[in-house]
């Protein structure tokens, strides 16, 4: 769960705070910029949401076998 809970925190702070500087830091162009970083942040929130809930729920199951 802390893993999911910083991931979310780091696209949180990525979609609302850094994401102009790091698009303007990177030298890319702007529609690039915003597609692939706004990816990132989708992939930062969703997957630490799902980190968070797997942990939440006991983490990995063990195979029955």
């Amino acid at each position: 769960m802390a893993g999911g809970a910083v991931s979310v925190v780091l696209g949180v702070l990525v979609v609302f705070l850094w994401h102009s500087p790091i698009v303007e830091a990177t030298g890319v162009p702007e529609l690039a910029g915003y597609v692939v970083f706004r990816g990132v942040e989708a992939a930062l929130v969703w997957g630490g949401a799902w980190l968070c809930v797997r942990g939440w729920n006991g983490g990995p199951v063990p195979a029955e076998g």
